[in-house]
């Protein structure tokens, strides 16, 4: 198995680490941190931007952020999962985190669609006002300022998470993980 192939479903679900996670919500936690310091700094990281634009996935939910199978079950879960339940730091806050039909939690994948959506529609009507043709200007999901904070309130990291010497460290590593694994993946082409 290769170094970056860390984010495999073979770790037990079952066992929870210290914020109330299993093992593999936890490590999809922390990819899905890394997604989001790569949407806030591709601008000024041209190693982001690549990674980025070499995501084919909805919301880039899938390599190298992800496996195919992590994506998937990442979409799938509600963010009680991701968040931790249990831990007030991780606890969802009150706006549009329950299904719109009833009081059960949202998946993340539509959690992410219901909130994509209504930036559009905010967008769009924020253009029809504008005489001047600004909703085809304004019909854009800024990754940054968009999709970032998105994701970042369904796993329930803060800012001050991003600031931290662990999750900076951490990053760096998983960098130069994904770094060798597409030297490795040029090579054997």
């Amino acid at each position: 198995m290769s170094s970056i192939d860390n984010n495999s479903s073979e770790a037990p679900n079952y066992m929870l680490t210290r914020n109330g996670r299993s093992q593999r919500a936890d490590n999809i936690c922390q990819r899905l941190a890394f997604l989001c310091h790569d949407l806030r700094t591709f601008t000024g990281n041209a190693e982001a931007a690549r990674r980025l634009d070499g995501s084919l996935r909805a919301h880039f939910l899938g390599p190298p952020y992800l496996s195919e199978a992590d994506a998937e079950y990442a979409r799938g879960r509600d963010q009680r999962t991701l968040r931790g339940a249990g831990h007030p730091e991780h606890a969802p806050s009150s706006d549009a985190k329950q299904s719109s039909e009833g009081g059960s939690p949202q998946t993340l994948g539509a959690y992410l669609e219901e909130c994509v959506a209504k930036v559009m529609a905010a967008r769009k009507a924020k253009g029809a006002d504008n005489d001047e043709g600004g909703a085809s200007r304004d019909l854009v999901l800024c990754t940054s300022h968009d999709l970032a904070p998105l994701l970042q309130e369904a796993c329930g990291s803060t800012r001050q998470h991003f600031e931290t010497r662990a999750f900076k460290d951490a990053y760096k590593r998983w960098e130069k993980e994904v770094r060798k694994a597409g030297q490795k993946g040029k090579g054997a082409g």
